[in-house]
Parts: structure tokens; C-alpha cells; sequence
């Protein structure tokens, strides 16, 4: 039976006699994520991207054919979803069902109500109308045509009536006159990495149980490889998870955690 890639890359550091952390610090590659592409499971803690990158370096390191493994891996790579995903997969697909529902019974409801709407409204024009002829033939003594008179009567006594929306200012959780902080703690390994006012300050693998804090000017940007195993907090306010599995381009501005467009 032929070995895994992580089983020969495992087999090739026995071979050279070294350590993880010897690797690790040759490297510039953190033990964990050494550790998790030696057991098959980097996909755990990487995008597929970065997992190519490292696995190609310490393939590399240890004297293998890191495009080859690469090849292999992509060849074989088949992403599982968690089951934390799956649940969330489930009941986002739960709710739309329950939204289309809904729609199914309120559309025919507000299409009635209109056309009641409009019933009312033809019919008070016409009796409006009826009335209006009828003073003007008993003013005039004789019928003469007053419908258009009355209708433009009507028009002046019921203009039509536009209503503009004012703009609403955005609720800032961090006023202008104080730097942004965010602060993560992980539950897991997590690989990210962080943007300071556009510029790229952490790309690295924290730990299960880190807490590391990062500030700007005006926003932060994340790029995580498990959303679900982090905890934002904003200037001492919680932000909760930014969601599950990988996630790009999370904005954090003065106004809180804003989702990739």
C-alpha cells in the first residue's frame, strides 16, 4: 500500500533525523502546520492556496519533489465540510424554504388588498364626479359636460404627494477621535491574515487558545482559513464569530464587522 503525503513527508524527516521544531524554525513554517501536514489534515487549518505553498517548502526542505506532491494533493483534495458548517448549510436552507412560504401566502394576500385599494379609490372618484355634474346642472339649469372640469377640480384637491427619505448617518461603535482595536481569540487553530489600513501587518497560524490584538487608523481586513473557531471584539465590544469555514476579505470599520461583498 503507498504511503500518504503526509505519511512520506513524516518519513522523510525521520530519515534526516530532525525535529518539528528544527524544521519549524529552518523553515519559518510554525510547528502546528507541520504537524497538521504530516497527519493529512491541513485543509483543518488552511485555505487549499497556503496549503500548497507550505506543503511545497517543507517538501522541499526535506529534499522531496514538492511540485509533485502538490500535484497529488490538488488531484486528491476534497474538501469535507464540518459539521458546524453542515448545520449552518441546513438551516440556511431551512429558512429559505420557510421565506418562500411566506411569500407564497403574502404575495396573493397584497396583490387582493391593492386591488381593493383601487376599487375604493375608481369608486369614491366616480361618486365624487356624479355629485359634481349633478351641482353644476342644477347651478346651470341645463347639462353641459363637466366631467374634465371636475377632474382636474379633483386633481387640485388631491395632489399626488412625494416623500423623500432623509439620509441616515451610519452608527459608529468607535468614534473618529480614537484608533481601531480588534482583539482575537481562537478555540482552534486558526491561519489568517490581517490587513492594517490596507497593509498586510500577520499572516501566520494562532494557536488553539491565543489572543492577539491588532490596531488601525480606519480598517482592518481578514483572511481565515476556520471563521467559526474565532472571537472578534472591537474596542472592548464583542463581535462575536465572523462565520464559518474560510472566509475573505472581512472588513472591520468604525461601524463593526461588515461581510465580503
Amino acid at each position: 500500500m503507498s504511503l500518504s503525503i503526509g505519511e512520506r513527508l513524516k518519513s522523510a524527516r525521520n530519515g534526516k533525523g530532525v525535529s518539528l521544531e528544527t524544521v519549524a524554525r529552518a523553515t519559518k513554517i510554525q510547528r502546528g502546520i507541520l504537524q497538521a501536514l504530516e497527519e493529512d489534515r491541513v485543509e483543518e487549518v488552511l485555505d487549499s492556496t497556503y496549503s500548497k505553498i507550505f506543503m511545497k517548502k517543507y517538501a522541499s526542505y526535506l529534499g522531496l519533489d514538492g511540485a509533485v506532491l502538490v500535484e497529488e494533493y490538488q488531484a486528491s483534495y476534497s474538501p469535507v465540510p464540518s459539521p458546524a458548517a453542515a448545520a449552518g448549510k441546513e438551516a440556511a436552507e431551512a429558512k429559505s424554504r420557510d421565506s418562500s412560504r411566506i411569500s407564497q401566502v403574502m404575495v396573493p394576500a397584497g396583490l387582493g388588498l391593492l386591488a381593493l385599494i383601487g376599487i375604493s379609490f375608481f369608486g369614491y372618484l366616480a361618486m365624487d364626479l356624479y355629485h359634481t355634474v349633478k351641482e353644476s346642472r342644477r347651478s346651470s339649469g341645463s347639462p353641459r359636460p363637466v366631467a374634465s372640469a371636475a377632474v382636474r377640480e379633483k386633481g387640485k384637491r388631491t395632489p399626488a404627494l412625494t416623500v423623500e427619505k432623509m439620509p441616515v448617518a451610519p452608527k459608529l461603535l468607535v468614534p473618529h477621535s480614537v484608533p481601531l482595536k480588534l482583539t482575537v481569540q481562537t478555540k482552534a487553530d486558526v491561519w489568517m491574515q490581517v490587513k492594517s489600513d490596507g497593509t498586510v501587518i500577520f499572516q501566520n497560524v494562532l494557536a488553539k487558545g491565543s489572543r492577539e490584538s491588532w490596531t488601525a487608523k480606519e480598517d482592518l481586513e481578514l483572511w481565515t482559513g476556520n471563521a467559526g473557531a474565532m472571537e472578534l471584539n472591537l474596542n472592548g465590544r464583542s463581535l462575536g464569530s465572523p462565520g464559518l469555514g474560510v472566509k475573505k476579505g472581512i472588513r472591520i470599520t468604525r461601524e463593526g464587522l461588515k461581510e465580503p461583498e
